[in-house]
């Protein structure tokens, strides 16, 4: 076994895991590492798109998630919460409730629907 599949994941990367599942559990929108893949995590083997996590030195992380959304999009604000919300539920139902501290969500761009496959 290699010395770096025994390194045990940090809170902060499991912060990012659940974060990424919540993400990908949202309608309308998907994560986005960037045009220079500067919002991703690190996780052992492999890099966490459109989800940055930091520590914040008083016990807790940070969380921004950087994502694109589809158009039309549903009230940013109202989106913005809703994932939050789920976030923080799915960091408490983790046991890591106590370590998230503030969420940014940013909304990059829209995305317009894909009318390739309409029929004309």
């Amino acid at each position: 076994m290699s010395e770096r599949a025994q390194r045990p994941v940090t809170s902060r990367v499991l912060v990012a895991r659940l974060a990424e599942q919540v993400i990908a559990l949202e309608d309308g929108v998907s994560a986005t590492a960037g045009r220079d893949r500067r919002w991703v995590t690190a996780d052992l083997e492999r890099e966490i798109d459109g989800v940055v996590v930091a520590e914040t030195g008083h016990g807790h992380v940070d969380v921004d998630l950087h994502l694109v959304a589809d158009w039309p999009p549903e009230p940013l604000a109202q989106l913005a919460a809703q994932l939050r919300r789920r976030l923080r539920r799915s960091a408490s139902m983790a046991g890591l409730g106590d370590r998230v501290g503030e969420i940014t969500v940013a909304i990059h761009d829209v995305r317009e629907p894909d009318h390739t496959s309409a029929v004309r």
